[in-house]
């Protein structure tokens, strides 16, 4: 199964899903938070919650890339969200991983990415 989501999509699930998981098994009033939760989107909710947001703070500390080999679908940059306890006492563990195949993408120094038009930008995506 292809994926066709770009970076920021899953960004936004990752970062989804790590709040709903820091609710569902963290925080201390759940029933207040399942009311804040339908009436605010994840961007106004650190508004009403500290707690919420120190775990976003700390959720954007813990991306991490790295490029590996895949045996099947070759060298792969691999981004993942992974995130343990920062508070003694706590078990909540996190983990959201995608993988992009970069063997047949094409490389561009930073210099000449600079001076490439948006419009260009859809040569990048090939089928």
């Amino acid at each position: 199964m292809a994926m066709s989501k770009d970076y920021s999509w899953h960004y936004s699930q990752a970062r989804e899903q790590w709040v709903d998981k820091f609710f569902n098994e963290y925080h201390p009033k759940h029933e207040e938070w399942k009311q804040l939760r339908q009436m605010f989107e994840i961007d106004e909710l650190p508004d009403h919650d500290e707690e919420l947001r120190y775990a976003l703070e700390s959720f954007d500390e813990c991306e991490q890339v790295k490029l590996i080999h895949d045996t099947t679908h070759g060298h792969c940059l691999k981004i993942k969200w992974e995130h343990g306890a920062w508070w003694t006492g706590d078990n909540m563990h996190f983990y959201y991983c995608i993988l992009l195949p970069i063997d047949k993408v094409e490389m561009y120094e930073p210099a000449a990415l600079t001076r490439m038009k948006p419009k260009q930008r859809k040569l990048w995506h090939r089928s």
